[in-house]
């Protein structure tokens, strides 16, 4: 409920409390005006008798608080109308302008509030969502890395294997010249020895112990003129 409903209710109870109060406090005055009255007029030495005749006439007399004056009934009305009149010409406005900003600024605190709760939401979730990216981007900064390296590894070994089997080929050219340069060789010492040992063989008349030891001396020319692997 809003305290500007609540206020004049507040006030109603507090004049009616007033009202009240002021009711019992006249009727407690008027008691003790007449119980003194009767005092005064007793005599100075009655007897127990008339004290006790005194006090139930008193206890008679007691006024009810039930009982409504009109005279002060009235008053008090107009006393009321009175102060509601002065505090809404004056107090009231202000009472009433006090509240309004009051709530006003409650009512944008919390809306200040609801404000920030929402912009803290959507800040987290940003960040949520930025490291997420980042989760992922690492994810395809390890992974490119990774096809990289197997990439790296695919081409050096390739490299390396273009490389050995270039020098293979190479060495086995080179065997094969030399093995070539060596039959070129032996070719060409061979025909000289025989060259030589028909020449021999035209100009003398051989004997089986002369022919003999001429091939074995055209082979020991030929071992000699065959360059050693080594």
């Amino acid at each position: 409920m809003s305290l500007q409903r609540v206020l004049p209710l507040l006030l109603l109870l507090a004049c009616g409390s007033l009202w009240s109060f002021g009711h019992q406090a006249a009727l407690a005055e008027d008691a003790d005006h007449e119980h003194h009255g009767e005092a005064q007029a007793a005599p100075a030495d009655g007897d127990a008798h008339g004290a006790e005749d005194a006090h139930g006439a008193h206890a008679a007399k007691e006024p009810n608080p039930l009982t409504v004056d009109p005279d002060l009934a009235i008053w008090t009305g107009v006393i009321f109308a009175l102060l509601l009149f002065v505090l809404g010409k004056t107090a009231w406005p202000q009472i009433s302008a006090a509240l309004e900003e009051r709530e006003k600024r409650i009512e944008g605190n919390i809306a200040d509030a609801a404000a920030k709760h929402e912009e803290a939401k959507q800040m987290l979730a940003e960040h949520e969502a930025k490291l997420a990216l980042a989760a992922d981007e690492v994810r395809e900064l390890l992974d490119e890395a990774r096809r990289d390296a197997e990439h790296t590894k695919t081409q050096i070994l390739a490299e390396a294997k273009k490389a050995a089997d270039q020098e293979r080929d190479r060495a086995l050219r080179d065997v094969e010249r030399a093995a070539d340069n060596a039959l070129k060789n032996l070719a060409e010492t061979s025909a000289n020895l025989a060259i030589d040992l028909a020449s021999k063989v035209v100009k003398q008349n051989l004997s089986a112990d002369q022919h003999t030891q001429l091939v074995r001396e055209a082979l020991d020319s030929l071992a000699t003129s065959i360059p050693s692997k080594n």
